[in-house]
């Protein structure tokens, strides 16, 4: 569907996209499992696991 301008589209978007950034912002993260995880490099980063 075509619109004419920006706000259109976000009138559109924005009710379909509100739920799902609701279920993200309570989603719980597990910090201390985060803090052990390791950090990976720019190689592993970029798919080289080499």
């Amino acid at each position: 569907m075509w619109r004419d301008n920006d706000s259109e589209f976000f009138a559109e978007i924005m009710p379909l996209v509100k739920s799902e950034m609701e279920d993200i912002q309570q989603e719980a993260v597990d910090l201390a499992t985060e803090r052990n995880n390791p950090v990976i490099s720019w190689a592993e980063f970029e798919g080289n696991y080499s």
